[in-house]
């Protein structure tokens, strides 16, 4: 496979992939779509892009999805 195949297939490969991420979250709350797409490991640039934020807010969404999940843990300790 030459180097424009692989290029051609790996932006086709992207597409669907964020096709497939862009239904996933379709009518959750963006806290929720933030969570589901770090979940499904895109990263902070990725997830903005798909929720038409800055990356900076998902930045901070993400600090703040992790923190109350490391607060809730020690609750539940």
């Amino acid at each position: 496979m030459n180097p424009a195949q692989f290029s051609s297939i790996e932006n086709k490969l992207n597409m669907v992939i964020k096709l497939l991420a862009i239904q996933a979250i379709g009518d959750k709350e963006y806290r929720q779509q933030v969570t589901l797409l770090d979940s499904m490991g895109l990263q902070p640039k990725e997830i903005a892009d798909l929720t038409g934020k800055s990356v900076n807010n998902v930045n901070v969404t993400l600090h703040l999805i992790r923190k109350a999940k490391k607060k809730g843990g020690k609750k539940d300790e």
